[in-house]
């Protein structure tokens, strides 16, 4: 498991920021479910979306889940290639109606969806699912998701730069790699990209300026 993230903040996290009522008080155990709730956070970036698109969407990212848990990478450069080609099949789902999936809304979808299947088990009830987590410890390569609140709070407080004006939900790869790897180089010992989400809104306990050193 992810070390410094504190069970009880996901149990309130699960009562207070789910969007739907029955995601609050059980597990989510289906892989269908975790991307659906998933993509609760980020389709309201997707205005007009077509049932047809949606589906295309989700389904990719479950695809890219399966493969994953199938045969799990022992790297983070293997991780990031699994998941890199994950988000450009998500952005093919263009192809099929009037709106544009950009690389931006894709790392949202895939990243949440992660997290959550992690959170679902390894966090918050600390036992095995189906899918096998958290035997393989394959969460320590999960990116942080980027959205509005990590991306101006890592702005405005930790010094990040930002390589575009333009909002993460139509960043293209290189955006959004260049703002991991920012991440990444400054991470204190011991942390792992996707604990900085939980540390937005872990009030109680270690804040983000423990995870993340100052530039130098």
């Amino acid at each position: 498991m992810l070390p410094n993230i504190d069970r009880n903040l996901y149990a309130r996290f699960k009562q207070e920021g789910y969007r739907k009522k029955q995601y609050a008080g059980a597990p989510v155990r289906s892989l269908s479910g975790i991307v659906q709730l998933a993509y609760l956070d980020v389709c309201r970036t997707i205005s007009h979306i077509e049932p047809q698109q949606a589906q295309l969407f989700t389904q990719t990212v479950e695809s890219c889940i399966v493969g994953l848990l199938s045969q799990s990478p022992e790297t983070q450069e293997a991780f990031d290639l699994l998941h890199h080609e994950g988000c450009q099949q998500c952005t093919t789902a263009s192809a099929i109606g009037k709106v544009r999936i950009h690389y931006g809304q894709a790392q949202k979808l895939m990243n949440m969806s992660f997290k959550y299947l992690y959170n679902e088990f390894a966090v918050y009830y600390g036992q095995l699912n189906q899918f096998g987590f958290p035997d393989n410890n394959v969460e320590q390569f999960f990116h942080l998701p980027i959205d509005n609140q990590i991306l101006t709070y890592l702005l405005d407080n930790c010094d990040f730069c930002s390589a575009t004006s333009l909002p993460w939900s139509k960043w293209s790869y290189d955006h959004y790699i260049n703002f991991q790897s920012q991440l990444r180089n400054r991470l204190c010992r011991g942390y792992k990209p996707l604990e900085i989400d939980y540390l937005l809104w872990n009030t109680n306990g270690a804040s983000v300026g423990n995870a993340i050193t100052r530039r130098a």
